[in-house]
Order: C-alpha cells, then sequence, then structure tokens
C-alpha cells in the first residue's frame, strides 16, 4: 500500500492542495480559451486585421508629410522661373494625395461586403 503519512502534516497537505488548484485552474485556462476562440483562422484574420489598419495608418502618415513638402515646395518654386521644381512639387503633391487616399481606395476596390 502507498504511504499517505504526508496527509497528516497540515503546512504540507495545504501546499499539496494549493498547488494543485492552481495547476487545475491553468488547465481550465486553457480549455476555455481554445474553446472561446472558434476557430484558429479567426485568431488569423483578427492579427492580421491588426498589421493591416498599422500599415494603413502608417502609410496615410508618410502621405500626408509628403504632401505637405509637397506644398511648401511648390509655394518655393513660385518665387523662381524654374519648370522643372514646379513640375517636381506637383508629382510631390499628387503622390502624397495618392497615400492619403490608398486605404480608401482599397476598401472601395477590393473589400466587398
Amino acid at each position: 500500500m502507498t504511504d499517505l503519512g504526508w496527509l497528516k502534516n497540515p503546512k504540507l497537505k495545504k501546499g499539496v492542495v494549493g498547488s494543485y488548484m492552481v495547476s487545475l485552474m491553468f488547465a481550465i485556462r486553457l480549455v476555455t480559451a481554445s474553446a472561446s476562440a472558434a476557430s484558429g483562422a479567426e485568431v488569423i484574420q483578427q492579427g492580421l486585421d491588426g498589421l493591416l489598419s498599422i500599415v494603413t495608418a502608417l502609410i496615410s502618415s508618410i502621405g500626408t508629410i509628403i504632401l505637405l513638402w509637397g506644398l511648401f515646395e511648390w509655394g518655393l518654386s513660385l518665387q523662381g522661373q524654374d519648370g522643372f521644381t514646379q513640375s517636381t512639387a506637383f508629382k510631390r503633391i499628387g503622390g502624397g494625395i495618392v497615400m492619403i487616399l490608398a486605404p480608401q481606395l482599397l476598401n472601395i476596390f477590393l473589400i466587398q461586403p
């Protein structure tokens, strides 16, 4: 027969029961966490949606900076007679507008309900 003498020591019994309860809580938490996610595809899709929102915000921010740079460059080019500087400024302005509107254009053309 097994020796159950450790059951007579209250401190040891309390420690064993406590560690058993903690491990049981972790096991229950893992089971409910995996059951709450309906499928692996949803978890991956949520991660990709978060990444997409970060990338689109970054592109829009860079587009805003390029648009402002183009506007300031265009303002400076109006003081001179150089047509090349003005055309470069207009290219920057157009590129900045496209970068700002790119996330909205993707939603219009690619993502359809």
